[in-house]
């Protein structure tokens, strides 16, 4: 691809919306998967509503002790009913928007923990550190779920998503250690602080970056040697501050999954909702006759729902859904974690913008570079091709102390200048 022609950019893909698709909501209603945990509740009900229509009809004592039965129990009682179940429902989204949050969270921590790692770590130190972040989204996955999650219908340890996130990150001595350990993600943070540590204590490694320091030489050494004193404190600091925040992620993740909304309130919701639907043909067969049945099976149905709807989303990192205008896009992932696993794992073992096509060539076919680069070759590139009389002139301020309009308008939405790799001239693109 030439400058003239930039090759495709695949944007973030965008959730599901359900704004104008009511037609495709209705016609894939009987494979809901919701339909289908509540069948038994839902078919107990529509049954019993044929009894009641049957006993009204055949029974003619019953037919008469029925029509002295008063809705006012029920009107009195929806009020209630319905706070029951907005409250469970609210209380299960809220569990679900602040899981969706701390995804977001440990996607921005894993970019920004990639993007710090390749700017201050080299070698072998950077790329170590790099497989722990790169494998922390799928190992905190696996941590919160277990075997009988629908994620592994073969209840294996990790899905098939988790699987390929992973595959080619971690060395035999890597394995040895997590497998044999008791909480992974922890560990990761562990090993995390390991590399960082060796990275920062290495003698050989810090020569290689700042050359060498003296701080009791001239006063530019020892300008130097403060210089990099309080680099390696900042550095150093941030990353600490970084697997710290891991650490709280994987902890809010397990409080949510460890807690439940507490089995007395979703128990005592339960079984006023079936009192309460198990009662109310016997005040709707005197006037609604044979058509109770329809009517029971759609009152029943709504109110099943939004009970179901509150246990489905109450454990986010454990559910999924598997209806069919879900599966026909892929994304049977509600929360779409395990969709993203893989691009976390790309992200983060992107090597550009490194320049040197040994590194770029060795790592299409290898996660790993025995090569080492520094992540500014870029700048310096740049910086020799450029045109540094257009620059200087670009870079005069004008009369009134601003820049010209001119240099401004072709730096920014007139013409872009690329380095031709060959001859490092000058190659102009209009967009």
């Amino acid at each position: 691809d030439s400058p003239e022609t930039p090759p495709h950019y695949y944007s973030t893909s965008h959730a599901q919306r359900y704004s104008s698709d009511w037609l495709r909501n209705l016609w894939s209603w009987p494979g809901s998967r919701t339909l289908y945990r509540i069948r038994f509740h839902l078919f107990v009900n529509i049954v019993w509503a044929l009894v009641v229509w049957g006993m009204f009809n055949y029974i003619p004592a019953f037919a008469t002790a029925s029509k002295s039965f008063s809705t006012l129990p029920h009107s009195l009682t929806a009020g209630a009913l319905s706070l029951l179940l907005v409250f469970r429902t609210n209380s299960a989204y809220e569990r679900f928007w602040e899981s969706r949050k701390l995804w977001g969270a440990l996607v921005n921590l894993t970019r920004e923990c990639a993007r710090f790692g390749h700017t201050v770590l080299t070698g072998l130190d950077r790329d170590h550190y790099l497989v722990m972040v790169a494998a922390f989204p799928s190992m905190m996955l696996q941590h919160l779920q277990g075997k009988e999650n629908a994620y592994r219908p073969d209840k294996g340890t990790f899905s098939e998503k988790q699987r390929a996130a992973l595959a080619g990150l971690f060395g035999e001595a890597d394995i040895k250690i997590l497998w044999a350990c008791r909480h992974r993600p922890f560990m990761l943070t562990k090993m995390m602080s390991g590399i960082v540590s060796k990275a920062f204590t290495d003698k050989e490694v810090l020569n290689k970056r700042f050359g060498g320091v003296n701080p009791c030489g001239t006063p530019e050494e020892r300008f130097h040697a403060m210089v990099v004193q309080s680099q390696l404190t900042a550095e150093r600091t941030h990353f600490e501050v970084l697997t710290k925040e891991f650490s709280a992620i994987y902890g809010a993740c397990e409080r949510i999954t460890k807690s439940a909304v507490p089995a007395s309130y979703s128990r005592h919701t339960s079984r006023f909702l079936s009192l309460w639907c198990f009662t109310l043909p016997l005040v709707l067969v005197k006037v609604e006759g044979l058509a109770v049945v329809p009517v029971m099976a759609i009152i029943c149905w709504a109110l099943f729902v939004i009970e179901e709807v509150g246990h489905a989303i109450e454990d986010p990192f454990n559910t999924h859904t598997m209806d069919a205008q879900w599966l026909q896009h892929g994304r049977e992932d509600q929360l779409m974690i395990e969709a993203s696993l893989m691009v976390l794992k790309l992200d983060v073992m992107e090597r550009l913008p490194a320049t040197d096509p040994r590194v770029l060539e060795e790592t299409n076919t290898e996660l790993l570079t025995s090569l080492d680069y520094h992540i500014g070759d870029f700048h310096s590139e740049w910086k020799r091709a450029a045109p540094v009389s257009e620059m200087r002139g670009a870079s005069q301020p004008s009369e009134n102390g601003h820049m010209g309009a001119h240099n401004l308008e072709a730096g920014i939405g007139g013409h872009l200048a690329y380095p031709d790799a060959n001859n490092l001239n000058v190659v102009v693109s209009k967009e």
